[in-house]
């Protein structure tokens, strides 16, 4: 299958790329990779993207617009936590232009949820989606967008231990946001933290999103435990948070404050996300052939 267009979603923890085709009107995925540039790193101290990483994540958006235009397909680039929330978003935007010629939709918290929602369910259920910059608890009824992602969560909380990570993150995430007491199931899991947590409890080192293991609270607390006896080097060792390992601590927190909030006894990691939801919303499929 031939690639058709090209996704870049520009988020907190790391610029992603996506090659995608259309499949019975359903876009579908032919690789994903990304580049961690941590662009929300210190935002919420300052409030401003800082500029080495704003360097960083221009040059990867830059690389992939420069493989769509290779491959003679279209780019579409968006924006989620980070770049919503810095006073200098119109200067980041401004160099994104310039540098790799594409205009950057900027999305509010509401429509980076309902892209996923729609791609992970098809309309059915909850989704839980980590980002860097933020949260989002999905149903067909509510989009809620809480302003504490992983890459925040580092900033605010550094801690190695299970104790000081929940008493502080709970207690951060408490205070932005009520959470839900029960959302409807079945309860899917989007983006890198969960994807990589449903990798890790399969057992795998190197990444397959069709096998991803199931998570329940026993076994995410056992894993973080596991986890919170490592090196922060040592976890960026494993195969699959090299790109994670900084952050992984404080997603696994978060995710376990999402499911214990909402009495949520077992979320589904998949792969399919908000970048397919946006092209399937954003761009058109080929018509059908007579």
């Amino acid at each position: 299958m031939k690639p058709a267009f090209l996704v870049i979603d520009i988020g907190s923890n790391s610029v992603r790329r996506m090659l995608g085709a259309w499949q019975n009107g359903r876009a579908v995925s032919l690789s994903k990779t990304l580049r961690t540039t941590r662009l929300a790193a210190g935002l919420d101290a300052s409030r401003i993207l800082r500029e080495e990483r704003m360097t960083d994540t221009v040059n990867a958006i830059r690389a992939y617009a420069e493989e769509a235009e290779t491959l003679g397909i279209g780019a579409l680039a968006y924006a989620t936590s980070a770049v919503r929330d810095a006073a200098n978003k119109a200067d980041f935007l401004e160099r994104v232009k310039a540098a790799a010629g594409i205009d950057v939709l900027v999305l509010s918290g509401k429509e980076e949820g309902a892209y996923a929602y729609e791609a992970a369910t098809g309309g059915t259920g909850t989704v839980f989606d980590i980002g860097g910059g933020s949260f989002q608890i999905v149903t067909d009824k509510r989009a809620l967008s809480v302003p504490c992602g992983c890459v925040r969560a580092k900033d605010r909380c550094d801690a190695q231990d299970v104790q000081t990570l929940e008493r502080e993150l709970f207690a951060w995430i408490d205070a932005s946001a009520t959470l839900p007491k029960r959302v409807p199931g079945p309860v899917y899991g989007v983006g890198g933290t969960i994807t990589s947590i449903g990798a890790l409890l399969a057992g795998q080192t190197v990444y397959d999103g069709n096998s991803l293991s199931a998570i329940t609270p026993d076994r995410l607390d056992r894993m973080l435990g596991s986890l919170c006896t490592q090196s922060e080097r040592e976890r960026t060792r494993h195969p699959l948070l090299r790109e994670r390992g900084e952050v992984i601590l404080q997603g696994a927190t978060i995710l376990r404050c999402m499911m214990l909030r909402t009495h949520t006894d077992c979320v589904v990691p998949t792969d399919r996300d908000g970048m397919e939801g946006i092209a399937e919303a954003r761009l058109r499929p080929p018509a059908p052939l007579n």
